[in-house]
């Protein structure tokens, strides 16, 4: 059509301009002189022109089939011997018996739910999490931990350890429904998302994280706990912030501090669900996104030499490795 609307509008011109044959009355029979050299070639061009090329279409991509019982069943006790890997307790010659008991019985859970048919083992395996989960807090219980309890959808005020950044300490028992804690805002000031990981229907998600906040001034952080299930919540001093030296394992949402010379960090996610590695800038915000991908995954990350501080944010086990 655009061929045709300039070549009609060349003779047009050609005729008026070149030729002198002006249109003699009024402007109508001008119009009609062009619209007479316009229209047919426009119509004719518009008639005859070649069909666009069109690309070949993509094959569709193949649909998430969901897995079958057994296939979670399987998935689960994975993920549930990866998690034992990654408890840092052992028994000694004068390990305390109530700790002896829950880390005999995470070991039995695994055994036994390997064994098991697909149906039993979420059951087992939510004991065995809740025998490790009591590991946990008897380690705790004896430091100077200040723990802000709750259950459901609560705004809380968390006492903070300083005028500056500190780490915030958050767990819940409820790894299905998933939880979200923002830092709460005043009269006309929206709510910021601090952390948070969605609902998963297949597999529990880690109901832990470890993230560095800004300092506020005065003493107290005001936060929105939203969770289905029972949590805990408290503010810790920076220097508790995990460092990886060599390798570090982890699981959830954690910040993590690194040499400031290193320059390539192997990442690796064990578990299903999202999960992304960030910088964190100057000012303790998340800042550029390194890597980001979903379910199980290996990849290095070249990190500036001058970023000393990375947030990890996933929903279960992972690893950070330095690369030479």
């Amino acid at each position: 059509m655009g061929h045709g609307l300039l070549s009609g509008t060349a003779a047009f011109a050609v005729l008026v301009l070149v030729l002198g044959l002006l249109p003699v009355g009024d402007g109508w029979a001008g119009l009609l002189m062009y619209l007479a050299l316009v229209v047919p070639p426009t119509l004719a061009a518009r008639r005859f022109a070649p069909a666009a090329k069109r690309l070949p279409a993509l094959p569709p991509a193949p649909g998430k089939k969901r897995p079958t019982t057994t296939d979670a069943a399987e998935r689960a006790v994975t993920s549930y011997g990866e998690l034992l890997r990654l408890e840092t307790y052992r028994p000694g010659p004068g390990a305390d018996p109530d700790d002896l008991a829950a880390y005999r019985t995470a070991l039995d859970v695994y055994d036994e739910a390997k064994r098991s048919a697909p149906a039993r083992v979420p059951e087992l395996l939510e004991r065995g999490r809740a025998a490790l989960d009591r590991l946990d807090s008897a380690r705790l219980a004896g430091t100077d931990i200040t723990w802000i309890r709750g259950t459901g959808d609560t705004r809380v005020h968390v006492p903070a350890p300083g005028d500056g950044p500190a780490l915030l300490v958050f767990e819940t028992d409820d790894r299905h429904g998933g939880f979200r804690v923002y830092e709460g805002g005043g009269r006309g000031v929206r709510p910021r998302e601090l952390f948070g990981v969605g609902y998963e229907a297949w597999s529990p998600v880690s109901g832990r994280a470890r993230v560095l906040v800004p300092g506020r001034r005065g003493a107290r952080l005001l936060l929105d706990v939203r969770a289905p299930g029972a949590w805990r919540i408290a503010l810790r001093p920076p220097d508790e912030i995990r460092r990886l030296e060599r390798e570090l394992l982890g699981r959830g949402i954690e910040t993590v501090l690194k040499d400031e010379g290193c320059r390539l960090i192997e990442f690796e996610h064990r578990a299903r669900g999202p999960f992304a590695l960030h910088e964190l800038t100057r000012t303790h915000h998340t800042g550029r996104l390194l890597a980001e991908g979903h379910d199980s995954a290996r990849l290095t990350v070249a990190v500036p030499e001058s970023r000393r501080t990375l947030r990890v944010d996933a929903t279960g086990e992972w690893r950070l490795r330095l690369q030479p």
